[in-house]
C-alpha cells in the first residue's frame, strides 16, 4: 500500500494539494486525509467533466474591458448563454460528451463549458480505470477519493475533457474558535448590561477581559464593525432608478459558498440578541435562500461554525440584500468546481465570498516531482472569468498563517528541517478574485454607552504552530507574492513591493488574532503580545474577535462563541459590496476599481481606506507603504466613501436606528 501510494502521489492522477504519503501504525495518509480502505460499491458519486473554453485571451481582454470605466464595454454583462456562444466549448462537443457517458449508464446534465455527471462508485472504476478509496478528513468528513489517474476514451480525449473530482485534497476553512472563557448567553441582552462589566465573557486578550462594548478590545458583533467602518446608517436612503431605497443593501444577492448548511435560529438569536425587531418595528432579517450543490453538506459537519458565520456577517453587514447558501458536499477541488460552475451557470447572485482555501505551492512542479498541476487552478480561473464576465464578484479569504502558510516540501519528505515557507493561498491568489486580509479591529470605550466607533487597526501577528505543527508558524491575515499568477496591470496604480507575481491581499477587514494555543503569551497569562519584538508591535496586546450564534434552537437560544480568521473579512466586505450593489449594479471584477481608488486617495482624493496600519506577517512588517500592505492590500473600508456616498448619515451607536 504504501509504495502505491508514493508511486500514485506524484503521478498523473493526483489534482490539488500532492502532499508526500506518510504512514502510521494503523492507517495510510496523504496530507489531511487518512485513507480507511476501499470505497463502498455501488455508492452514488457527482463529478463535472470539464472542457477547454474558446477564445482565453479575447475573454480574458473583454473581463478588463468591462471593468474600465473608458471603455465602450464597462458593466455591459454577458448572460452564460451568451458567455457560451462566444467562449464555450461547441455545442457540439458537449452533446458528443453528454452522449458517450449516457451510453455508459451515467446520467447527465449539460452546462456551458462541462457536462455534469451522476453515477456510481462501480461505473466510475470500470469507465476511467480508476481505483477509488474512503478517505477521512481530519476535520472528520469522509471523502471518496483515488490515487489512480483517470483514463479517457477518445470520445472525451479528443476534445480536451478534464476530471478534478476524488482528488485527495481537501482545502481547510479560514477560521479559529478561540479560547474565551464563559461563552456569551443568547439568553443575556446586552441593552440590559449597558456600562456594565460583563463578568466571566473572557475575551482572548486577558483573563477577565469585557466586551468590546465596555473596553478598547474585545468580541465584535455586526453592528459594532459597522459603527467603525463608517457602514451607511440603516434608515439611510438613496435614490435608484428613480426610487428612495434603504442603503442596506437592498436589490443585491449575495451568496456564502460554504460546506455546510446552516440553523435559521443561528440568525434569528443573532438579530434577537441586539433586539432588531425592537428597535426597528420590523421582523428579523432572514436567510434568502439555500442552493444546494450535488445534494449539499448539511449542517453539522466541520464547516458548519464557518457557514454559520459567513451567513451572519453578510446579512449582519447587508440586511436588506438577499443572502444566500451555496452549500457544496465538502472543500474537495471537485465540489468547489461544482459550486464555481453552478454559481456562474445558474447566474443567480452578484457577490460571492469563499472562506477557504490552500497553499498554491502544492499545485506546483517542485512540490510533485516535477508534474506541473496548476492547471487545476487555470481551471478555476476560467470559471473565475466567466462569473466576472456575467458581473459576478468573487471574494476569497487571504488565509489565517499571515506570509507563512506554505509548508516547505521537507515537511513532508523528510529531506530536511521542517518548517513554513512564503506562500499565498488559492483561490485568493487569482487576479480575479478579490483576496481580503484584515487586522484587530480597536474601538473607542464610552463609559455606559453601546459605540464602537473606530480607534484604529494593527495586524500584529501571533506565533502559533499552525495547521502543520511546525516551530516557526504565525496567526495573522495571509499575504505575500503569488507564483502561479502575474501581477495584473491594475496592481501597478500603488507600490506592492513586486512587478513579477500577483500581491495578495487587496482589501481588508476585521479578522482578529491570539489563536487558542498559541505560544507568545506574554508573562500575564492569557495575552498576546508578539513576543515582545519591536517588528511586532514591541508588546502591543489589542487582538479582537467577532461573537457567532452557533447551534441555537427555538427551545434553547445557543451561547455565542467567539471566531477569528479571515472568514471574518470576506463575508464582511462581501456586505460592503452588496449595497454598492444595490446602488450601481454588479460590479465584475472589483479590484480594478479599489486600486484606481487607492491611487486617488493618495494623490490627494477622497480617503476610502484606512491606510498605514501597522503589522507583521512573520516575514516582514507588512505596512510597506502608504498606499500598500501586506496584510490588508489597499486598506480597510471607509464604507460609505467606498460606496460613492461619503455625505450619507452614518451607522451610530449600536442597538439605535440608524445601526439596529
Amino acid at each position: 500500500m504504501q509504495n502505491k501510494l508514493r508511486t500514485a502521489l506524484y503521478g498523473a492522477a493526483m489534482v490539488g494539494c500532492l502532499m508526500a504519503a506518510t504512514t502510521s501504525a494503523n492507517a495510510e495518509r496523504i496530507g489531511n486525509l487518512t485513507m480507511v480502505g476501499a470505497a463502498q460499491s455501488g455508492v452514488q458519486v457527482h463529478f463535472d467533466v470539464m472542457l477547454p473554453l474558446r477564445n482565453v485571451n479575447a475573454l480574458e481582454a473583454l473581463v478588463n474591458a468591462q471593468s474600465d470605466p473608458t471603455s465602450s464595454q464597462y458593466h455591459k454583462w454577458l448572460t452564460p448563454a451568451q458567455f457560451g456562444a462566444q467562449f464555450g466549448p461547441s455545442k457540439a462537443a458537449l452533446a458528443n460528451v453528454a452522449s458517450y457517458l449516457t451510453s455508459r449508464g451515467f446520467t447527465v446534465k449539460i452546462d456551458t463549458r462541462s457536462v455534469r455527471v451522476t453515477g456510481t462508485t462501480d461505473q466510475v472504476s470500470k469507465n476511467f480505470g480508476v481505483h477509488l478509496m474512503t478517505a477521512k478528513a481530519d476535520a472528520g468528513t469522509t471523502h471518496i477519493v483515488t490515487n489512480d489517474s483517470f483514463t479517457f476514451p477518445s470520445q472525451l480525449s479528443s476534445v480536451g475533457a478534464q476530471i478534478f473530482s476524488f482528488s485527495p485534497h481537501v482545502a481547510k476553512v479560514f477560521s479559529t474558535k478561540i479560547n474565551v472563557g464563559k461563552p456569551l448567553s443568547g439568553k443575556t441582552r446586552n441593552a440590559d448590561n449597558a456600562g456594565k462589566t460583563a463578568q466571566g465573557y473572557a475575551s482572548n486578550t486577558a483573563p477577565s477581559s469585557p466586551l468590546n462594548r465596555y473596553s478598547a478590545t474585545g468580541g465584535y458583533f455586526f453592528d459594532d464593525m459597522k459603527q467603525a467602518y463608517t457602514y451607511p446608517a440603516n434608515n439611510a436612503t438613496w435614490r435608484v432608478h428613480g426610487t428612495p431605497t434603504p442603503m442596506n443593501g437592498t436589490g443585491a444577492t449575495i451568496a456564502a459558498l460554504m460546506s455546510s448548511d446552516v440553523l435559521d435560529t443561528d440568525i434569528q438569536n443573532m438579530f434577537d440578541f441586539e433586539n432588531w425587531s425592537t428597535v426597528t418595528g420590523t421582523a428579523d432579517p432572514t436567510l434568502a435562500g439555500r442552493f444546494y450543490v450535488n445534494g449539499g453538506a448539511g449542517f453539522g459537519g466541520g464547516a458548519s461554525a464557518e457557514a454559520s458565520l459567513d451567513t451572519q456577517m453578510e446579512i449582519g453587514g447587508a440586511p436588506g440584500a438577499n443572502v444566500v447558501l451555496v452549500d457544496i458536499p465538502d472543500l474537495s477541488d471537485g465540489n468547489i468546481n461544482a459550486g464555481y460552475i453552478d454559481v456562474d451557470e445558474y447566474n443567480f447572485t452578484d457577490v460571492v465570498s469563499m472562506s477557504f482555501g490552500e497553499c498554491e505551492l502544492f499545485y506546483t512542479k517542485r512540490y510533485n516531482f516535477g508534474t506541473d498541476y496548476t492547471g487545476v487552478l487555470k481551471a478555476q480561473h476560467e470559471l473565475f472569468l466567466q462569473g466576472n464576465s456575467e458581473g459576478i464578484t468573487f471574494l476569497a479569504s487571504s488565509g489565517d498563517s499571515a506570509g507563512k502558510i506554505c509548508p516547505n516540501l521537507d515537511t513532508f519528505t523528510g529531506g530536511g528541517p521542517a518548517k513554513y515557507v512564503a506562500g499565498v493561498s488559492t483561490p485568493a491568489n487569482d487576479p480575479n478574485v478579490t483576496a481580503v486580509g484584515g487586522t484587530n479591529l480597536v474601538t473607542n470605550y464610552v463609559e455606559g454607552s453601546l459605540t464602537s466607533s473606530y480607534a484604529g487597526e494593527n495586524a500584529w501577528a501571533d506565533q502559533w504552530p499552525g495547521d502543520y505543527g511546525l516551530s516557526n508558524g504565525w496567526w495573522g491575515a495571509g499575504g505575500g507574492y503569488s507564483e502561479i499568477f502575474n501581477a495584473p496591470s491594475w496592481q501597478s496604480l500603488v507600490t506592492t513591493g513586486s512587478t513579477g507575481g500577483r500581491a495578495v491581499p487587496d482589501v481588508g477587514m476585521q479578522v482578529g488574532g491570539c489563536p487558542f494555543g498559541a505560544t507568545d503569551y506574554h508573562p500575564t497569562p492569557n495575552v498576546c503580545n508578539g513576543n515582545n519584538r519591536a517588528d511586532d508591535g514591541a508588546g502591543n496586546n489589542q487582538r479582537s474577535f467577532v461573537w457567532v450564534s452557533i447551534g441555537a434552537t427555538s427551545d434553547n437560544p445557543a451561547d455565542f462563541y467567539g471566531l477569528i480568521g479571515t472568514s471574518v473579512s470576506s463575508p464582511e466586505f462581501a456586505s460592503v459590496v452588496g449595497i454598492m450593489v444595490g446602488k450601481f449594479g454588479r460590479q465584475g471584477n472589483l479590484n480594478p476599481m479599489l486600486y484606481h481608488m487607492a491611487k486617488a486617495q493618495a494623490n490627494g482624493g477622497a480617503t476610502a481606506f484606512h491606510t498605514n496600519i501597522p503589522g507583521f506577517n512573520g516575514l516582514v512588517q507588512t505596512d510597506l507603504n502608504s498606499t500598500y500592505s501586506l496584510s490588508v492590500g489597499v486598506g480597510t473600508p471607509v464604507v460609505t466613501t467606498l460606496i460613492g456616498k461619503p455625505t450619507a448619515t452614518p451607522a451610530g451607536t449600536p442597538q439605535t436606528m440608524s445601526n439596529p
